[in-house]
């Protein structure tokens, strides 16, 4: 991981993001007065980390939906509805 200030940053900011784009670094620290502010990633990297929506749409599991809704009458019960 590659560190830099915000002008130094600013200043070389199309080889840094070369660095990324070719995978010879991973992240780069962007500092202010030495204290961290923000850590620039390459986007698949970044959004890969989250789970986009719909995910798990083939994984082969199912959901019972009778075995769901009987469980209306139970949660009913258990609130006195």
């Amino acid at each position: 991981m590659s560190s830099a200030s915000i002008a130094e940053t600013k200043n070389n900011l199309s080889a840094i993001l070369g660095r990324l784009l070719d995978g010879s670094e991973q992240e780069h620290l962007i500092k202010n007065r030495n204290t961290p502010v923000a850590v620039i990633v390459p986007f698949g990297q970044a959004h890969g980390a989250r789970r986009k929506f719909g995910y798990a749409e083939n994984d082969g599991k199912t959901i019972d939906w009778e075995a769901f809704d009987a469980m209306d009458k139970e949660i009913e019960e258990m609130f006195g509805v």
